[in-house]
């Protein structure tokens, strides 16, 4: 399939950052394309989100959204969809992308996180959450949204997600690819509804879940001591001031004034 070089948006798209600065993307982002034609790209922010994904747009506020640009494709008549959405940070991006992937096929690993079904492909990298679909499952469209993919990937110089902020051990590649992130009960309804009522009266937290020797641990980190306080307090399990609940499955395991670790 030959590639050339499209202009996909027709302006900058500016994206608001916590300290009050703005980042530019601009179309380098998706600059070399196979051979493809832009029909539609719009710019979606926190209030405008409701209009696209009605229904969905509180998902994505819950983790911390920030700006979306979608934009339709079509390439040699079969038509492609991109969905680029900036995130507040790294684990709001990893965040969605773990209770949105399914069923992954394998593929070349184009970045940390990435997965791939016939006709999707999605992945993270730094604060963006991008989805690729593709009209027709066909081996041509799965590979021109690995073109995507990786041009966008290539144009991305954030630093990714990083683990280590949620638990006392290294995450090997295999349980990352099961890890889910949530920050509130819809993340936990999409991601892991069984553990959902276990996490019942939480409030302002991160907790990612993890599966290891056969045991899933919940590190669930909290944005406010009184938060943390008032979840333990309401939790009938012993507490105990180092990892054991790494090795139990009846306590709670306090890492920090804010951070817990509970097995189940």
């Amino acid at each position: 399939m030959r590639v050339k070089t499209v202009q996909l948006f027709s302006v900058l798209l500016f994206v608001s950052l916590s300290a009050g600065a703005q980042a530019v993307l601009n179309n380098r982002m998706l600059a070399a394309l196979p051979d493809a034609e832009v029909e539609l790209s719009r710019t979606f922010n926190s209030t405008s989100l409701y209009g696209y994904i009605d229904g969905g747009a509180e998902l994505y506020l819950e983790f911390g959204f920030d700006t979306l640009v979608t934009t339709e494709l079509t390439i040699e008549g079969k038509e492609l969809k991109v969905d680029l959405y900036r995130m507040k940070d790294p684990e709001a991006a990893f965040g969605i992308f773990s209770v949105s992937r399914f069923r992954c096929n394998g593929g070349e690993k184009l970045t940390e996180h990435i997965c791939r079904s016939a006709y999707q492909l999605q992945f993270c990298k730094g604060p963006f959450y991008v989805s690729i679909i593709n009209d027709t499952g066909s081996d041509a469209d799965q590979h021109a949204s690995g073109e995507i993919a990786r041009n966008i990937i290539d144009n991305i110089s954030n630093a990714g997600f990083d683990s280590g902020g949620f638990f006392p051990f290294a995450l090997d590649e295999e349980t990352m690819k099961s890890a889910v992130l949530v920050r509130g009960p819809l993340g936990l309804y999409n991601g892991v509804p069984s553990l959902y009522e276990a996490l019942e009266g939480a409030s302002d937290y991160s907790a990612m879940m993890i599966i290891r020797d056969g045991k899933t641990l919940a590190s669930v980190r909290f944005d406010s001591d009184s938060s943390a306080v008032a979840f333990i307090k309401g939790k009938n399990k012993p507490i105990h001031p180092e990892n054991q609940a790494i090795a139990s499955d009846s306590t709670i395991s306090v890492i920090s004034q804010r951070q817990i670790i509970m097995p189940f």
